[in-house]
């Protein structure tokens, strides 16, 4: 078990995060620590930084699968262990 970075490009509106975090504890993962950088206005999005307490890789795999599937998500745009 590991912990993880993830960062998402989200769409900007209400109720998004909600989502995120569904999924995340859907797949028995905890959240360290997140950080939604400045919206973009003109494209209506988000940058999310999400830092994870310890999870399986494979409880990762599938919260990844199911980010991608969420219409709020644009894009993952990076998810890496953290070792140590």
């Amino acid at each position: 078990m590991t912990r993880y970075y993830i960062r998402l490009t989200v769409a900007d509106r209400p109720g998004v995060f909600a989502e995120i975090a569904a999924q995340l504890g859907a797949n028995r993962i905890s959240i360290a620590s997140v950080i939604q950088k400045e919206a973009d206005e003109s494209a209506g999005s988000a940058e999310v930084v999400i830092m994870t307490h310890r999870a399986r890789e494979s409880d990762m795999r599938k919260t990844i699968e199911a980010f991608e599937s969420l219409v709020s998500v644009h894009e993952v745009s990076n998810w890496i262990r953290v070792e140590g």
